[in-house]
């Protein structure tokens, strides 16, 4: 943005929402509908300043071509641009990017180097964690306030999960990527985008703030790819075609065995994550650590030593019977969850699973059909049912279920699990899908304490929901 004076608002506060204004700030208009009226309102507030993409007829309003990106840009001067002193990696796609970011921060530290880790379940760096606004990928004046308290701490590296969402609203406008990972892009999130050419297209936009990208090669055609981005690729999977591919040697509940190949060297290794998906993901962080030059034994040696992530395939054993709980939450997700488990049960699989409300609401009767009919038995429940009625998205939900498929309905969601811990029997698997880590359910605005790890732990301490 040629001519803008970024300077002038180095020590001024920076504020989006007009009835959060105080005297002296700028107010940026990020949102046009209702923007007079936004205006008026902040200056009474008495807001300095106001950046917007149209004057409005007022004299206050500095116009500026994107108001997100101007934001953006502006809280990256505010903090020192000290992300231009790291390395920063992103990671894309629709499923896998906290384990993924996970397993590159666990390599990367391995080789000694100091590795800050920004994504879904917040902000962490040297085993401390940091605030953050509850999202994937921080607004910016979140995020550069943590990437100047990383830098500021002997930070190195910033591994960070990259929405698409933060990519279509120019939140990481004036960061620069190391190299930028693309996991797999499948259905989420129509609800803002509307369609997945669109959706596809915010996803791609890392490209552009990068000169080294990393792509599965299972899920994004290698001609597809290169004909939209010209960059040095390297691109992974379990197809021999990629430059690194692994071929599975053993999986259970508690780990999986493979060889990888890779252009500079070959290795087997054993890491404490089940599911083939999450072999994916650390062939991902592979292809990272060979772009910076990450020498084998420190791969090989942070890929074994990496602990699961919370919310990811976390397995409780009990009784005979296993419990998995799982972030899940896309068909995608859950098709390639069931299907991980499926395999590994001797008996039943019990699926419990609900949908977000006011989210993406043609995904529900997709991962319906997809539960009932991967798994034995089903227990439709509630997620995050925001502003929704429970029972109407449970209605949405069961649209195109199998019906050969046991489903029981309980919107309550500790009540569900109970009713699913008490039809498993001895080798039976209890898959509980969608929340994963988080220790709320969002519900008519509010985040009421919630946690499925906590809930299980009751209910089997309590004896309930056992034969």
């Amino acid at each position: 943005m040629k001519g803008f004076d970024f300077a002038k608002f180095k020590n001024m506060n920076i504020c989006v929402d007009c009835e959060k204004v105080c005297r002296g700030d700028v107010f940026v208009l990020l949102k046009k509908q209702n923007g007079k009226k936004k205006i008026r309102q902040a200056l009474k507030r008495g807001a300095k300043l106001i950046l917007a993409e149209k004057s409005y007829g007022m004299d206050c309003c500095v116009v500026v071509k994107n108001a997100r990106k101007t934001w953006a840009l502006i809280e990256k001067e505010k903090n020192g641009c000290a992300c231009d002193h790291m390395k920063i990696i992103g990671v894309t796609g629709t499923n896998g990017k906290t384990t993924t970011t996970n397993f590159i921060a666990n390599i990367l530290k391995s080789a000694k180097k100091k590795v800050a880790v920004i994504g879904t379940l917040g902000a962490f760096f040297e085993g401390e964690r940091f605030e953050t606004d509850g999202l994937t990928t921080p607004d910016p004046n979140v995020l550069h306030k943590l990437f100047a308290l990383f830098y500021a701490k002997g930070a190195e590296y910033v591994v960070m999960e990259v929405s698409a969402h933060a990519l279509a609203l120019e939140k990481l406008a004036g960061v620069k990527f190391d190299v930028a990972v693309l996991t797999n892009i499948t259905q989420d999130h129509l609800d803002f985008f509307k369609s997945m050419k669109k959706y596809k297209k915010a996803k791609y936009k890392i490209f552009s703030q990068t000169e080294r990208a990393v792509v599965c090669g299972d899920c994004i055609k290698r001609n597809e790819f290169t004909r939209k981005v010209a960059l040095p690729t390297m691109f992974y999977g379990f197809n021999s075609d990629n430059e690194v591919y692994a071929k599975v040697l053993s999986s259970s509940f508690d780990k999986n065995v493979f060889f990888c190949h890779t252009p500079k060297f070959s290795f087997q290794s054993k890491i404490k994550l089940s599911g083939s998906y999450n072999i994916l993901n650390a062939l991902a962080s592979v292809c990272v650590c060979i772009c910076e030059d990450i020498d084998a034994h420190h791969i090989i040696k942070g890929l074994s030593s990496m602990n699961a992530v919370e919310g990811r395939f976390n397995v409780k054993n009990t009784f005979n019977k296993k419990i998995v709980i799982d972030f899940a939450h896309t068909p995608d997700g859950l098709k390639n969850l069931i299907q991980n488990v499926k395999p590994l049960a001797k008996g039943d699989v019990i699926t419990v699973f609900g949908c977000g409300g006011n989210r993406d609401k043609k995904k529900r009767s997709v991962m319906g059909k997809i539960a009932t009919t991967l798994s034995d038995q089903v227990v439709l429940t509630s997620d995050n049912p925001r502003f929704e009625d429970p029972n109407l998205i449970i209605k949405d939900i069961l649209k195109k279920v199998n019906k050969k498929c046991k489903i029981y309905v309980e919107p309550n969601r500790e009540k569900a699990i109970k009713v699913a811990l008490s039809l498993a029997k001895k080798d039976d698997a209890v898959i509980i899908a969608g929340k994963g880590g988080e220790k709320y359910q969002d519900i008519a605005g509010t985040k009421v304490p919630y946690d499925d790890f906590e809930v299980v732990e009751r209910l089997l301490q309590k004896g309930k929901g056992e034969k």
